[in-house]
Protein backbone atom coordinates (compact mmCIF):
# COMPACT_ATOMS: atom_id res chain seq x y z
CA UNK A 1 0.00 0.00 0.00
CA UNK A 2 1.43 3.97 -0.62
CA UNK A 3 0.98 6.40 1.49
CA UNK A 4 -1.84 9.00 0.28
CA UNK A 5 0.26 11.42 2.28
CA UNK A 6 2.76 11.51 -0.55
CA UNK A 7 0.40 11.48 -3.57
CA UNK A 8 -2.64 14.20 -2.44
CA UNK A 9 -1.65 16.63 -5.29
CA UNK A 10 -2.05 13.93 -7.92
CA UNK A 11 -5.37 12.39 -6.35
CA UNK A 12 -6.57 15.74 -6.08
CA UNK A 13 -5.58 17.02 -9.58
CA UNK A 14 -6.99 13.60 -11.15
CA UNK A 15 -10.69 14.29 -9.12
CA UNK A 16 -10.35 17.88 -10.34
CA UNK A 17 -10.94 19.28 -7.01
CA UNK A 18 -8.70 20.66 -4.09
CA UNK A 19 -10.19 20.49 -0.77
CA UNK A 20 -9.93 22.86 1.82
CA UNK A 21 -10.47 20.19 4.82
CA UNK A 22 -7.80 17.83 3.77
CA UNK A 23 -8.99 15.62 6.62
CA UNK A 24 -12.33 14.82 4.79
CA UNK A 25 -10.38 13.03 1.97
CA UNK A 26 -8.40 11.35 4.79
CA UNK A 27 -11.55 10.24 5.50
CA UNK A 28 -13.01 9.07 2.38
CA UNK A 29 -10.10 6.86 2.01
CA UNK A 30 -10.50 5.30 5.19
CA UNK A 31 -11.86 1.82 5.79
CA UNK A 32 -13.57 0.67 9.06
CA UNK A 33 -11.08 -2.37 10.03
CA UNK A 34 -8.75 0.61 9.91
CA UNK A 35 -10.58 3.32 12.18
CA UNK A 36 -11.31 0.53 14.66
CA UNK A 37 -7.18 -0.37 15.03
CA UNK A 38 -6.40 3.30 15.12
CA UNK A 39 -8.87 5.53 16.14
CA UNK A 40 -10.90 7.83 14.16
CA UNK A 41 -13.68 8.08 11.48
CA UNK A 42 -14.26 6.27 8.29
CA UNK A 43 -15.61 6.28 5.02
CA UNK A 44 -19.15 4.64 5.68
CA UNK A 45 -21.20 7.92 6.21
CA UNK A 46 -19.34 9.27 3.28
CA UNK A 47 -19.84 6.72 0.96
CA UNK A 48 -23.22 7.15 1.87
CA UNK A 49 -23.48 10.85 0.89
CA UNK A 50 -21.47 10.18 -2.14
CA UNK A 51 -24.04 7.75 -3.29
CA UNK A 52 -26.41 9.92 -3.21
CA UNK A 53 -24.67 12.38 -4.94
CA UNK A 54 -23.66 10.15 -7.66
CA UNK A 55 -26.89 8.87 -8.35
CA UNK A 56 -28.34 12.55 -8.63
CA UNK A 57 -25.59 14.34 -10.25
CA UNK A 58 -25.18 10.95 -13.11
CA UNK A 59 -28.92 11.66 -14.00
CA UNK A 60 -28.60 15.30 -14.73
CA UNK A 61 -25.62 14.58 -16.87
CA UNK A 62 -27.66 12.69 -18.87
CA UNK A 63 -31.04 14.99 -19.41
CA UNK A 64 -28.47 18.09 -19.99
CA UNK A 65 -27.16 15.75 -23.11
CA UNK A 66 -29.78 13.94 -24.11
CA UNK A 67 -33.12 16.02 -23.18
CA UNK A 68 -35.18 19.17 -23.73
CA UNK A 69 -37.86 21.04 -23.40
CA UNK A 70 -39.83 21.51 -26.79
CA UNK A 71 -39.58 25.17 -26.42
CA UNK A 72 -36.44 24.74 -27.61
CA UNK A 73 -36.94 23.53 -31.12
CA UNK A 74 -36.32 25.81 -33.63
CA UNK A 75 -40.35 24.66 -35.14
CA UNK A 76 -42.29 25.05 -31.92
CA UNK A 77 -45.39 26.67 -31.79
CA UNK A 78 -46.45 28.54 -28.55
CA UNK A 79 -50.13 28.72 -29.53
CA UNK A 80 -50.55 24.89 -30.99
CA UNK A 81 -47.71 22.70 -29.29
CA UNK A 82 -47.11 21.64 -25.59
CA UNK A 83 -43.81 23.03 -23.93
CA UNK A 84 -43.01 19.22 -22.81
CA UNK A 85 -40.07 17.79 -21.82
CA UNK A 86 -38.28 15.00 -24.30
CA UNK A 87 -35.27 12.81 -24.41
CA UNK A 88 -34.55 12.69 -28.20
CA UNK A 89 -31.89 9.58 -28.56
CA UNK A 90 -33.52 6.84 -26.48
CA UNK A 91 -37.51 6.11 -27.42
CA UNK A 92 -38.46 5.03 -23.51
CA UNK A 93 -37.50 5.52 -20.09
CA UNK A 94 -36.15 1.89 -19.47
CA UNK A 95 -33.28 2.86 -21.92
CA UNK A 96 -32.17 5.50 -19.70
CA UNK A 97 -32.60 3.45 -16.55
CA UNK A 98 -30.56 0.86 -17.93
CA UNK A 99 -27.57 3.43 -18.99
CA UNK A 100 -27.63 4.63 -15.84
CA UNK A 101 -27.52 1.82 -13.93
CA UNK A 102 -24.49 0.74 -16.18
CA UNK A 103 -22.69 3.97 -15.15
CA UNK A 104 -23.27 3.80 -11.25
CA UNK A 105 -23.20 -0.34 -11.23
CA UNK A 106 -19.92 -1.46 -8.92
CA UNK A 107 -18.47 -3.22 -11.63
CA UNK A 108 -17.90 0.20 -13.66
CA UNK A 109 -17.59 2.12 -10.33
CA UNK A 110 -14.59 -0.16 -9.59
CA UNK A 111 -13.15 -0.10 -13.24
CA UNK A 112 -12.39 4.12 -12.39
CA UNK A 113 -11.08 3.64 -9.33
CA UNK A 114 -8.55 1.02 -11.00
CA UNK A 115 -8.10 3.59 -13.82
CA UNK A 116 -7.49 6.50 -10.92
CA UNK A 117 -4.72 4.29 -9.19
CA UNK A 118 -6.63 4.96 -5.79
CA UNK A 119 -6.67 1.63 -4.23
CA UNK A 120 -3.45 1.45 -3.25
CA UNK A 121 -4.00 4.41 -1.15
CA UNK A 122 -6.43 3.14 1.27
CA UNK A 123 -6.17 2.74 4.42
CA UNK A 124 -6.95 -0.31 6.02
CA UNK A 125 -6.83 -2.41 9.15
CA UNK A 126 -4.29 -5.65 9.27
CA UNK A 127 -7.04 -7.93 8.62
CA UNK A 128 -8.35 -5.81 5.67
CA UNK A 129 -4.67 -5.51 4.70
CA UNK A 130 -4.30 -9.47 4.51
CA UNK A 131 -7.07 -10.06 2.88
CA UNK A 132 -5.97 -7.99 0.00
CA UNK A 133 -9.50 -6.16 0.22
CA UNK A 134 -8.77 -3.22 -1.68
CA UNK A 135 -9.07 -5.44 -4.89
CA UNK A 136 -12.07 -6.21 -4.48
CA UNK A 137 -15.03 -4.35 -6.87
CA UNK A 138 -17.05 -3.74 -3.39
CA UNK A 139 -13.87 -1.71 -1.53
CA UNK A 140 -13.57 0.13 -4.72
CA UNK A 141 -17.22 1.42 -5.16
CA UNK A 142 -17.29 2.34 -1.84
CA UNK A 143 -13.77 4.27 -2.28
CA UNK A 144 -15.58 6.35 -5.35
CA UNK A 145 -18.57 7.20 -3.55
CA UNK A 146 -17.04 8.02 -0.36
CA UNK A 147 -14.61 10.56 -2.01
CA UNK A 148 -18.01 12.42 -4.04
CA UNK A 149 -19.13 12.27 -0.26
CA UNK A 150 -16.22 14.20 0.85
CA UNK A 151 -16.43 16.61 -1.76
CA UNK A 152 -19.72 17.18 -0.82
CA UNK A 153 -19.47 18.21 2.72
CA UNK A 154 -15.72 20.00 1.77
CA UNK A 155 -17.68 22.37 -1.20
CA UNK A 156 -20.90 23.13 1.25
CA UNK A 157 -22.48 20.95 -1.57
CA UNK A 158 -22.02 22.98 -4.47
CA UNK A 159 -23.34 21.85 -7.59
CA UNK A 160 -20.78 23.33 -9.72
CA UNK A 161 -18.02 21.55 -8.18
CA UNK A 162 -19.96 18.25 -7.66
CA UNK A 163 -21.49 17.90 -11.21
CA UNK A 164 -17.54 18.35 -12.69
CA UNK A 165 -16.64 15.76 -10.25
CA UNK A 166 -18.75 13.33 -11.03
CA UNK A 167 -18.14 13.92 -14.86
CA UNK A 168 -14.63 13.85 -14.13
CA UNK A 169 -13.82 10.42 -12.30
CA UNK A 170 -16.63 8.76 -14.16
CA UNK A 171 -15.25 9.87 -17.89
CA UNK A 172 -19.27 9.98 -18.70
CA UNK A 173 -18.36 11.51 -22.06
CA UNK A 174 -16.10 8.33 -23.13
CA UNK A 175 -18.48 6.14 -21.95
CA UNK A 176 -21.18 7.49 -23.82
CA UNK A 177 -19.73 7.93 -26.97
CA UNK A 178 -17.90 5.22 -27.25
CA UNK A 179 -19.90 2.61 -25.41
CA UNK A 180 -20.84 1.56 -22.00
CA UNK A 181 -17.93 -0.90 -21.32
CA UNK A 182 -14.98 -1.04 -18.95
CA UNK A 183 -12.46 -0.74 -22.14
CA UNK A 184 -9.74 1.25 -21.27
CA UNK A 185 -10.37 5.65 -22.27
CA UNK A 186 -7.69 7.78 -23.91
CA UNK A 187 -6.99 9.86 -20.53
CA UNK A 188 -6.34 6.96 -18.38
CA UNK A 189 -3.71 5.28 -21.54
CA UNK A 190 -2.03 8.83 -21.75
CA UNK A 191 -1.66 8.44 -17.78
CA UNK A 192 -0.37 4.90 -18.13
CA UNK A 193 2.20 6.13 -20.72
CA UNK A 194 2.75 9.43 -18.37
CA UNK A 195 3.69 7.79 -15.26
CA UNK A 196 6.09 5.66 -16.80
CA UNK A 197 7.37 7.97 -18.99
CA UNK A 198 8.32 10.85 -16.82
CA UNK A 199 6.62 9.13 -13.06
CA UNK A 200 4.01 11.62 -12.58
CA UNK A 201 0.18 11.82 -13.83
CA UNK A 202 -0.17 14.53 -16.16
CA UNK A 203 -1.92 18.16 -15.50
CA UNK A 204 -4.72 19.20 -17.93
CA UNK A 205 -5.23 23.02 -17.60
CA UNK A 206 -8.38 24.37 -19.04
CA UNK A 207 -9.91 27.90 -20.01
CA UNK A 208 -13.18 28.58 -20.75
CA UNK A 209 -14.20 29.91 -24.39
CA UNK A 210 -17.04 31.93 -25.97
CA UNK A 211 -19.06 29.27 -26.76
CA UNK A 212 -19.86 28.35 -23.24
CA UNK A 213 -17.31 25.00 -23.73
CA UNK A 214 -13.45 24.64 -22.91
CA UNK A 215 -10.67 24.05 -24.22
CA UNK A 216 -8.21 21.92 -22.55
CA UNK A 217 -4.16 22.52 -22.96
CA UNK A 218 -1.79 19.32 -21.89
CA UNK A 219 1.82 19.20 -21.64
CA UNK A 220 3.82 15.71 -22.38
CA UNK A 221 7.95 15.47 -22.02
CA UNK A 222 8.26 12.78 -25.13
CA UNK A 223 11.09 11.50 -26.66
CA UNK A 224 10.69 14.51 -29.44
CA UNK A 225 11.04 17.33 -26.46
CA UNK A 226 8.09 19.17 -24.68
CA UNK A 227 5.15 18.52 -26.77
CA UNK A 228 1.79 21.21 -26.35
CA UNK A 229 -1.43 19.55 -26.95
CA UNK A 230 -4.99 21.59 -26.79
CA UNK A 231 -8.61 20.50 -28.20
CA UNK A 232 -12.07 21.90 -27.09
CA UNK A 233 -15.11 19.92 -25.23
CA UNK A 234 -18.57 20.82 -24.54
CA UNK A 235 -17.59 20.43 -20.50
CA UNK A 236 -14.27 19.89 -19.14
CA UNK A 237 -14.69 16.07 -19.14
CA UNK A 238 -15.25 16.14 -23.08
CA UNK A 239 -11.98 19.25 -23.62
CA UNK A 240 -9.87 16.77 -21.76
CA UNK A 241 -10.83 13.57 -23.00
CA UNK A 242 -10.61 15.21 -26.82
CA UNK A 243 -6.76 16.26 -26.05
CA UNK A 244 -5.92 13.40 -24.16
CA UNK A 245 -7.19 10.98 -27.57
CA UNK A 246 -5.49 13.48 -29.72
CA UNK A 247 -1.77 13.54 -27.77
CA UNK A 248 -2.18 9.64 -27.73
CA UNK A 249 -2.39 9.28 -31.49
CA UNK A 250 0.26 11.58 -31.63
CA UNK A 251 2.12 9.32 -29.33
CA UNK A 252 0.84 6.42 -31.55
CA UNK A 253 1.89 8.04 -34.84
CA UNK A 254 5.34 8.26 -33.81
CA UNK A 255 6.28 4.90 -31.93
CA UNK A 256 6.80 6.42 -28.85
CA UNK A 257 4.21 4.30 -26.77
CA UNK A 258 4.94 1.41 -24.86
CA UNK A 259 3.93 -2.22 -25.36
CA UNK A 260 3.25 -5.37 -23.69
CA UNK A 261 7.11 -6.39 -23.91
CA UNK A 262 8.04 -2.70 -21.95
CA UNK A 263 6.46 -4.14 -19.04
CA UNK A 264 8.02 -7.41 -18.63
CA UNK A 265 10.38 -7.49 -16.23
CA UNK A 266 14.33 -8.25 -17.33
CA UNK A 267 14.31 -11.90 -16.29
CA UNK A 268 10.97 -13.86 -16.99
CA UNK A 269 11.01 -16.56 -13.96
CA UNK A 270 8.32 -18.93 -13.13
CA UNK A 271 8.59 -16.85 -9.55
CA UNK A 272 7.60 -13.44 -11.04
CA UNK A 273 5.16 -15.09 -13.65
CA UNK A 274 2.17 -14.51 -11.56
CA UNK A 275 2.87 -10.99 -10.34
CA UNK A 276 3.95 -10.09 -14.06
CA UNK A 277 0.57 -11.59 -15.34
CA UNK A 278 -1.39 -9.57 -12.89
CA UNK A 279 0.56 -6.48 -13.85
CA UNK A 280 -0.41 -6.56 -17.40
CA UNK A 281 -3.75 -7.57 -16.87
CA UNK A 282 -4.28 -4.46 -14.24
CA UNK A 283 -2.79 -2.48 -16.95
CA UNK A 284 -5.09 -3.59 -19.57
CA UNK A 285 -2.89 -5.35 -21.82
CA UNK A 286 -4.62 -9.06 -21.54
CA UNK A 287 -7.61 -9.57 -19.53
CA UNK A 288 -7.75 -11.20 -15.48
CA UNK A 289 -6.20 -14.43 -15.81
CA UNK A 290 -8.46 -17.28 -14.51
CA UNK A 291 -6.86 -20.28 -12.78
CA UNK A 292 -8.72 -23.57 -12.19
CA UNK A 293 -6.70 -25.83 -9.52
CA UNK A 294 -8.95 -29.62 -8.83
CA UNK A 295 -8.32 -30.37 -5.30
CA UNK A 296 -7.40 -33.58 -5.56
CA UNK A 297 -4.25 -34.94 -7.56
CA UNK A 298 -4.67 -35.57 -11.55
CA UNK A 299 -2.69 -37.81 -13.90
CA UNK A 300 -0.87 -36.01 -16.36
CA UNK A 301 -0.65 -37.40 -20.45
CA UNK A 302 2.46 -40.37 -19.46
CA UNK A 303 -0.29 -41.66 -16.27
CA UNK A 304 1.75 -40.09 -13.65
CA UNK A 305 0.32 -38.13 -10.40
CA UNK A 306 0.06 -34.86 -10.41
CA UNK A 307 -1.28 -31.32 -9.43
CA UNK A 308 -2.92 -29.89 -12.02
CA UNK A 309 -3.56 -26.19 -13.19
CA UNK A 310 -5.56 -23.74 -15.94
CA UNK A 311 -4.49 -20.78 -16.64
CA UNK A 312 -7.20 -18.77 -19.08
CA UNK A 313 -6.79 -15.40 -20.36
CA UNK A 314 -10.32 -14.88 -22.19
CA UNK A 315 -9.08 -11.53 -24.04
CA UNK A 316 -6.54 -13.77 -25.88
CA UNK A 317 -8.30 -16.82 -26.34
CA UNK A 318 -5.69 -18.70 -24.79
CA UNK A 319 -5.93 -21.64 -22.04
CA UNK A 320 -2.79 -22.82 -20.58
CA UNK A 321 -2.71 -26.51 -18.84
CA UNK A 322 0.53 -27.57 -16.29
CA UNK A 323 0.86 -30.84 -14.40
CA UNK A 324 3.19 -30.11 -11.55
CA UNK A 325 5.00 -31.94 -8.62
CA UNK A 326 3.17 -29.40 -6.66
CA UNK A 327 0.01 -26.54 -6.95
CA UNK A 328 2.54 -23.39 -6.32
CA UNK A 329 4.95 -24.91 -9.41
CA UNK A 330 1.83 -25.57 -11.72
CA UNK A 331 0.22 -22.05 -11.12
CA UNK A 332 3.62 -20.47 -11.89
CA UNK A 333 4.50 -22.59 -14.70
CA UNK A 334 0.59 -22.15 -16.17
CA UNK A 335 1.06 -17.82 -15.88
CA UNK A 336 4.64 -18.26 -17.28
CA UNK A 337 3.29 -19.99 -20.31
CA UNK A 338 0.60 -17.62 -21.29
CA UNK A 339 3.00 -14.67 -20.88
CA UNK A 340 5.17 -16.58 -23.43
CA UNK A 341 2.53 -17.52 -25.75
CA UNK A 342 0.87 -13.88 -25.91
CA UNK A 343 4.46 -12.27 -26.20
CA UNK A 344 6.13 -14.73 -28.73
CA UNK A 345 8.57 -15.99 -25.84
CA UNK A 346 10.68 -19.02 -26.28
CA UNK A 347 9.87 -21.40 -22.72
CA UNK A 348 12.87 -21.65 -21.02
CA UNK A 349 11.94 -24.61 -19.03
CA UNK A 350 10.63 -26.60 -21.32
CA UNK A 351 13.03 -29.51 -21.22
CA UNK A 352 12.90 -29.80 -17.58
Amino acid sequence: MKNLSDHLDDVQRQISYWFDNIDLLFQAFTRRSYSEENGGENNEVLEFIGDRVLDFYVTKILMDRYGYTKSQLDDFDADEDDDEFVVDTYTNEGSLTAIKKKLVKKKMLAHRIDKLGFKDFLRMGNGDIQQHKENEDSVKEDLFEAILGAIAIDSNWNTDELENVVDFMLNMDHFLTHGLTEEDDYVGLVQQWNQKENGEVPEYEFEEIYSGGFKAYLSLDTPRGTMRYYAEGNSKAEARANVAEFAYNDLDEHDELFTIMDELPEELTLENSINTLQELAQKGYVSMPEYYLPEDQVYDYNGNPRWMCTCTIRSHALEEIVYATSKKTAKKYAAYLCICNICGLKDQFQDE
